[in-house]
């Protein structure tokens, strides 16, 4: 498993044009946007961004697409962004033009001077044919932050856990040149000629001309949010070393922070330098979910993981293991162990020669466990897919599949939940209307996703007319979801981490 800093510029440009760096939002296999950003890279290869347009994207909104993912099944929700794709490929290529990627690389060097401050959330890349670049992120998560917060347990007493608050969407784009080239240098950039201005000014560009916040929803944007972060772990370095604390040591995943002392007070010292640190851009911890403990084995592992390792049960019937699972969603909404769960459940139900009994009650717990967790949703879709298709009579699908649907359509900023209920209902009802654009988009392909009226004619037809759904694939669709597609399911990793 390498880092994508292990990666020369041409490497790191190739990495970034692939359409699950793109976008690493699980989408049903009918979405591409590969041909898309090939045709942008081709046409826009030595050009600037800024000389092919007709006017300034600021002035225009619905630039990048938004899509909205319920977090519980009410009014808590998490937004995600398909950015558009002539900025997204522009900011690729500045990124990776070769002084610039060594100047990157030079800061993270810099950032990561301090050997007692761990950062493992830098975008990771398989080296095996069998794991996709996102498997290798929850494996360098597992061994790196839970397995070496455990081994850590041997030189320490103390941990405090702690996060930032809706770290995304405050970023201060500023703070994106403050860590590249120092904030002094970055505001007398007057040409904005500097490499982490050319950053911002692309951000600016997606986004109305607002500097809070960044997308989320690519391998692109958590690089950006790291280097925002990877500044934090400098200043924070430079801080502690001007305290005189020295017995301590911090693993850092995205903005989730382990900290780990030999008392309780130094931890609390440490937090208050971090806290103060990130308010100077924009961010701050998150006090309801900061939490210290003296015992870092049982602090190391995760509460909702602790509590299926007690309370699970080997069982064959498929009723009771799904409401095991329902009542460790209720326990620890959208966590990772209902996601490994749930898709654990898939692989035994796709091989099951059994006959189930009570179909409808199994739905009814499938659609529930759906529509508290969004990062489960795929996975619930292939097995209400099995399930459906053991259901005789057109007419008896129909009614399950409209149940479903008025249950998903009654949760607010369910963008998400719809895109994957078209899959469910593809062939089942394929007259059915729906709000969400990417849905119109499987249906009519004239549909524009992004605005790209800033854009001069010949890149504005590009991202109108470039196909992102594969029309062969959606004629080829079964009622039941193919085992290809399960497949699929299986090897994606949630965005959620």
């Amino acid at each position: 498993m390498k880092q994508i800093l292990e990666l020369n510029n041409i490497d790191a440009k190739t990495l970034l044009l692939k359409e699950e760096s793109y976008s690493n939002i699980s989408l049903p296999e009918y979405f591409s946007f590969q041909e898309l950003l090939n045709k942008l890279d081709k046409e826009l290869t030595n050009k600037r961004l800024s000389d092919l347009r007709i006017k300034n994207p600021r002035e225009s909104d619905y630039v990048n697409y938004k899509l909205l993912s319920n977090k519980d099944g009410k009014f808590a929700w998490r937004p995600f962004q398909l950015i558009n794709p002539a900025i997204y490929v522009s900011l690729v290529h500045t990124i990776t033009e070769i002084n610039n990627w060594k100047l990157l690389k030079k800061s993270f060097e810099n950032f990561q001077k301090n050997k007692k401050i761990e950062c493992h959330s830098l975008p990771a890349i398989s080296e095996s044919t069998d794991k996709t670049n996102k498997s290798a992120q929850i494996l360098n998560w597992w061994q790196m932050i839970e397995q070496k917060s455990i081994a850590l347990s041997l030189d320490f007493k103390y941990v405090l856990h702690s996060d930032i608050t809706d770290c995304y969407s405050s970023i201060y784009t500023h703070s994106i040149p403050w860590a590249i080239h120092t904030k002094e240098k970055s505001k007398i950039d007057r040409k904005n000629s500097l490499l982490g201005n050319a950053i911002d000014n692309h951000l600016q560009d997606m986004s109305y001309g607002q500097t809070n916040g960044i997308p989320q929803g690519s391998v692109l944007m958590d690089f950006i949010a790291e280097i925002v972060l990877g500044y934090v772990d400098l200043l924070l370095s430079k801080q502690l070393k001007e305290k005189k604390i020295n017995d301590y040591h911090i693993l850092r995943y995205r903005d989730d922070y382990r900290i780990f002392t030999n008392n309780s007070f130094e931890a609390e010292q440490i937090t208050k330098e971090l806290s103060e640190i990130l308010s100077g851009i924009g961010l701050k911890l998150n006090a309801d979910k900061t939490m210290a403990s003296d015992n870092i084995i049982k602090s190391s592992i995760k509460e909702d993981k602790k509590y299926w390792i007690s309370n699970k049960t080997i069982t064959g019937n498929k009723q009771k293991w799904l409401i095991q699972l329902y009542l460790l969603s209720e326990q620890f909404p959208n966590s990772g162990t209902i996601d490994s769960q749930m898709r654990d459940f898939l692989t035994v139900l796709e091989k099951s020669k059994k006959e189930d009994h009570n179909l409808i009650s199994l739905i009814s717990i499938v659609t529930e466990i759906a529509l508290k967790n969004p990062r489960v949703v795929p996975t619930c879709i292939a097995i209400l897919s099995i399930f459906i298709s053991k259901i005789k009579g057109s007419k008896n699908k129909l009614e399950i599949v409209e149940k479903i649907q008025k249950k998903f359509r009654d949760v607010p900023n369910s963008s998400f939940i719809m895109i994957w209920f078209q899959r469910l209902n593809l062939k089942i009802n394929n007259k059915e209307n729906y709000d969400e654009l990417l849905c119109q988009k499987v249906l009519n392909k004239n549909i524009k996703i992004w605005n790209s009226d800033w854009l001069n004619p010949k890149l504005k037809k590009i991202v109108n007319e470039t196909p992102i759904t594969k029309e062969i694939i959606i004629a080829k669709t079964k009622k039941k979801i193919s085992k290809s597609e399960i497949d699929k399911i299986l090897k994606s990793v949630s965005y959620y981490l």
